[in-house]
């Protein structure tokens, strides 16, 4: 499937959760979010920056919409109701090695709860099964120790590690690299089963 047919998307999580793709109308919505965040996100995050304002954040929600209608990247808003509390996305395809990469967070006031699993879970299921994909990767600052606990759980291999690889808020820091492969994923949807997405 072209991932740009997801671009119009929700997918329930179940407990009032669910994934939505983005739309141009959540520019406030995301400006309140990071601007709310931006101590939560300011180590890891390089777009996160104390002036981020509403030119920042139409310009990601237009890029996203764009891109996403171009089948270059699939972003979604993880939603509580009617707010939003994170995001989750494929940052890129390479559509003839089949392998594409998973970025998210959360609100700071929403993690522990399992929610960032849950959403990458889905995010598999729409990879293997919906795209085509054979690979999926996740890269994260060795020392975002949240982030990189998610593919852990998830059955990936630490494959490796990006020595000095990015600096954040003035400190450089290595990048592990987890890789996930679909025949590794195949047979894990009939023990766990996984929402479907819903147009």
């Amino acid at each position: 499937m072209d991932p740009a047919k997801l671009t119009d998307t929700r997918i329930d999580l179940a407990d009032g959760l669910y994934l939505r793709s983005v739309r141009e109308e959540d520019v406030d919505e995301v400006l309140a979010l990071v601007t709310r965040n931006y101590e939560h996100l300011r180590t890891f995050m390089e777009w996160a920056k104390p002036d981020y304002g509403e030119e920042d954040a139409i310009d990601w929600v237009q890029r996203a919409v764009r891109d996403g209608e171009e089948g270059k990247v699939l972003n979604f808003f993880i939603r509580r109701d009617d707010r939003i509390i994170g995001t989750i996305g494929f940052s890129s395809f390479d559509h003839d090695a089949k392998v594409t990469e998973i970025g998210y967070w959360v609100d700071e006031a929403e993690e522990g709860k399992g929610i960032t699993s849950r959403a990458t879970k889905v995010m598999l299921d729409l990879a293997f099964n919906d795209l085509g994909m054979n690979r999926v990767q996740i890269r994260c600052a060795d020392a975002n120790e949240r982030s990189a606990a998610i593919p852990r759980k998830l059955g990936f291999v630490e494959e490796g590690r990006q020595r000095q690889h990015v600096k954040r808020d003035g400190t450089i820091y290595d990048f592990l690299i987890f890789g996930l492969l679909r025949e590794e994923w195949i047979g894990r949807n009939a023990a766990d089963p996984i929402p479907k997405a819903a147009s």
